[in-house]
């Protein structure tokens, strides 16, 4: 595993093309990264967003994207995942790898930092409620392994201010206990010398101080030799002298050696503690790099939180439907005045990929164009951005941009030159995965001349299929939108009545400079402005204008067509769900009369007792012609009623097979109408269809299948036939004095064994009683029809009473 930082987050597949090489200053991305920067924890975080890729990879976009999603929605729930600061610990575990080094306990208190909140993290998610509502973060943090072993071990050696215990070793444990008791000693020896000597005026009205690590006396210049001792200072007046008494310079030494014995102990007890963190070096680089990645997602989550970001539709392809999307920098910007922030929607329909925006200046051109690159490069980095959640962004492959004035002395380039050496960039590279921002395409040479080139290049970049947003007055760039396929006209939207640009775009309509009126609004002498519109001429204004008109036209029938559109969709929707009930609903009344036919079938079998008492009457009678044509009569209606419920049978199968979805054919999963099993349709002949179940293969005819879904594994079982007498199944099966419930559970099982062991002949004992018993047998077999399809053909003959 890769722990140096630069390797610590994937890198995209593909290498994103950005021109020029301060477009992120051009386009203020860089304003965002300085805001994100401030709500990171660590500085490999910062780090990271400094040297930040735009990427190109869709799902690796996704992923982060999703990330920095799930952690804004805790933020809202009011979550707090336990991540604090930390600082990094790739240079201390390198080192602590090396045999016999020894950390500053600064660097061990840092590697103990990152341990335990990788603990507290992994504590956090230990609820599975915290897991089902974050399963992305979970996922982060469940690579996060840690031994309790390396932090018991480290928190028996230092204390909560990440200093060393007392108790650390026993030699310390007595060393530090020397080290008490000597100061006691020295703290009642030295209070008794300052009242010695405070009593004879010997001391200044401090008494005493600190020097060189020693307490030392106060004494005026005039009594030092009065007092036995060593001088370590004096003022710098000289007026006061700072002495170590006497009596205890013994225990100051005693102490001193002490202090260096304690010092060395403490070197003794870090050595073991590194050695003791060594093997675990990979585990806490690991533990590192998930804190990191929270950390990041943490950063763009609060931020996101901030200006209200979302979380928009990501194309795998480049698309423009931008919705009520939002300039960051001035949400930022306005964030304290609570000055409004206008949105903006920006959606090209069909083959539309290149936007014409033109309109008044400062009427908001250009924030538009820097909105469009700043969110697109925003999304293409992992960031939600301030736009509707239905919104659609594509990805680009290359994002370029001229914007600005890139007059350069040091390459002797004019205004216009450096604007003409950023098209042949753009010309030479661009293609149908690049993004095109230009402002105030054309301008900075002479108008005639810089229009023809600016339309020269618009016209190259359309070829190119290329998705642009340029800003232009140029009227002849306005008309080539007008009459070109790809290319569309907008416009910053202007409020006539009171001259004021009210920062709204409208796709499909050109706009107006309104140069003159604002001229006028800002008082403008009259005749400078009168002698301005006569050099332009009316004609140049009328042009504009029915531009402008044509364009709304155009807009309004685009608009009324796609209306239309859309409620001829909607109709054929309708239209179709009308057919569909109607089909269920037809299917539905005929389903209701076969369970009516159902119930006069079996009425009519109920019947059949009744009849035969009454023709074994009619024969004791000797009528046997009365009792012939009773029989005749009785057989004939039964079979009517068999005939016609088979029919109808059929119309209602037949019609629910012509209104399913799922059609039957050769590989599909079916099953039987009064059956659960699933199965395979191996082939279908002249409406009869193979079918394998299990081991068995049956032949159905197809109207007597419905559509059922894959079975989730097929196993082929092997099946044990009996290999000697004694192991053959039985044939007879007694079900008296069962329950139904019971009695037909059993009949189940001995039917499937019978299937199983290929049985020609089955006898079942049902009793007499009411006849309910046989009855219910009787239907169970007409209902499985398993008499000629299962290889039992004397099933139905062989029912006993």
């Amino acid at each position: 595993m890769l722990y140096d930082f630069v390797h610590i987050f994937s890198i995209s597949t593909f290498i994103m093309i950005l021109y020029p090489k301060d477009i992120k200053e051009k386009l203020e991305y860089s304003k965002i990264i300085d805001t994100i920067c401030s709500e990171c924890l660590s500085g490999m975080a910062v780090d990271y967003f400094r040297k930040i890729e735009i990427l190109t990879d869709p799902q690796h976009i996704s992923q982060l994207i999703n990330e920095t999603d799930e952690y804004k929605k805790a933020l809202q729930r009011g979550e707090s995942l336990p991540i604090s600061s930390f600082e990094s610990v790739t240079e201390d575990v390198q080192l602590v790898r090396k045999e016999g080094y020894v950390l500053e306990i600064d660097s061990i208190k840092n590697i103990y930092r990152i341990v335990s909140i990788g603990m507290e993290l992994v504590q956090y998610f230990s609820d599975a409620e915290k897991v089902k509502m974050n399963p992305l973060l979970s996922g982060i943090v469940s690579g996060i392994v840690i031994d309790k072993a390396l932090t018991k071990e480290i928190d028996r050696v230092l204390d909560e201010e990440g200093e060393v215990r007392p108790n650390a070793s026993e030699e310390l444990l007595r060393i530090s206990k020397l080290i008490k008791s000597r100061e006691r000693e020295i703290e009642k020896i030295f209070n008794s010398e300052v009242e010695v000597y405070k009593s004879k005026g010997y001391l200044v009205d401090t008494y005493e101080s600190i020097r060189n690590g020693r307490r030392v006396l106060t004494v005026a210049a005039e009594h030092k030799r009065k007092i036995h001792g060593i001088i370590h200072d004096e003022s710098a007046t000289g007026k006061t002298i700072y002495i170590e008494p006497e009596k205890v310079m013994h225990f100051n030494q005693e102490i001193y050696n002490l202090y260096a014995e304690r010092r060395h102990e403490i070197y003794k007890i870090i050595r073991a503690l590194c050695a003791f963190i060594r093997p675990y070096a990979d585990g806490i680089l690991t533990i590192q790099h998930i804190l990191v990645k929270l950390d990041t997602i943490r950063a763009k989550a609060r931020f996101a939180y901030r200006i209200n970001a979302g979380k928009p539709y990501l194309d795998t392809k480049p698309v423009f439907c931008f919705k009520m999307a939002y300039n960051p920098v001035l949400l930022l910007k306005n964030e304290n005045t609570g000055a409004p922030v206008i949105p903006f929607d920006l959606e090209l329909h069909g083959s539309n990929r290149i936007l014409v925006l033109s309109g008044p200046n400062a009427g908001g051109k250009s924030v538009a164009l820097k909105s469009v690159g700043l969110l697109q490069m925003m999304l293409q980095s992992g960031m939600l951005i301030p736009v509707d959640e239905n919104s659609h962004f594509g990805t680009f492959d290359k994002i370029f941009v001229d914007i600005g004035d890139q007059q350069s002395l040091e390459d002797d380039l004019s205004t216009y030159s450096s604007h003409l050496k950023n098209m042949k960039f753009v010309t030479e590279n661009a293609d149908k995965n690049s993004l095109v921002l230009i402002d105030e395409f054309g301008s900075g040479t002479d108008p005639k001349i810089g229009g023809a080139i600016a339309e020269a290049v618009l016209n190259d970049m359309n070829h190119r299929k290329v998705f642009a947003t340029i800003t232009t007055h140029y009227s002849n760039l306005k008309y080539y939108a007008y009459k070109t396929k790809g290319v569309i006209n907008g416009s910053m939207e202007f409020d006539k009545l009171h001259l004021k640009p009210t920062f709204r775009m409208q796709v499909g309509k050109p706009g107006s400079s309104f140069a003159y009126e604002i001229a006028e609004k800002i008082g403008l002498d009259a005749r400078i402005v009168k002698y301005a519109q006569h050099k332009t001429g009316k004609n140049e204004k009328a042009i504009d204008d029915l531009l402008i008109n044509l364009m709304s036209e155009k807009k309004e029938y685009e608009d009324k067509l796609s209306s239309l559109l859309e409620k001829q969709d909607r109709l054929d929707r309708l239209i179709q769900s009308y057919e569909h009930m109607n089909t269920d609903l037809d299917i539905k009344r005929k389903k209701i009369k076969l369970q009516a036919k159902e119930q006069s079938a079996i009425k009519v079998m109920d019947q059949n007792n009744e009849m035969q008492k009454i023709l074994k009457e009619i024969k004791q009678s000797k009528d046997e012609e009365k009792a012939l044509q009773a029989s005749i009569a009785l057989k004939k209606k039964q079979e009517e009623t068999l005939k016609e419920l088979e029919s109808l049978k059929m119309e209602v199968f037949a019609k629910e097979i012509t209104a399913s979805k799922d059609k039957i054919e050769v590989g599909s999963f079916v099953r039987m109408r009064n059956g659960s099993s699933n199965g395979e349709v191996l082939s279908i002949q002249k409406g009869v269809a193979e079918v394998q179940m299990g081991f068995l293969k049956l032949k159905v005819p197809v109207i007597e299948l419905v559509s059922a879904k894959e079975p989730i594994e097929m196993k082929t079982k092997s099946i044990n036939l009996p290999k000697s007498g004694n192991e053959l199944p039985e044939t007879k099966i007694d079900i008296r004095e069962y329950t139904k419930s019971d009695a037909l559970n059993m009949l189940q099982n001995f039917m499937d064994k019978a299937l199983m062991n290929n049985t020609y002949e089955l006898k079942i004992i049902h009793g007499i009683g009411t006849g309910v018993m046989k009855n219910e047998v009787k239907n169970y077999c007409a209902n499985t029809r398993m008499s000629k399809k299962s290889g039992i053909p004397n099933l139905n003959k062989v029912v006993k009473g």
